[in-house]
């Protein structure tokens, strides 16, 4: 029951933060969050690109 509600409050001060960094823009939080998750599916992608070459040398 503790994790949860500590997980949610974690988050509310992540969006609290992206809102004040871009001065209540929406589309600039937007942007941001846009940009951070391709970015995570970019090095999550050379990841396995590098597992895959790894597995294909041996």
């Amino acid at each position: 029951m503790f994790a949860p509600s500590m997980a949610k409050t974690e988050m509310t001060r992540f969006w609290q933060f992206m809102f004040d960094f871009c001065h209540e823009d929406y589309s600039c939080v937007l942007g941001w969050g846009i940009a951070g998750v391709i970015a995570f599916l970019g090095v999550v992608m050379c990841f396995g690109y590098f597992i895959n070459r790894l597995n294909k040398r041996q």
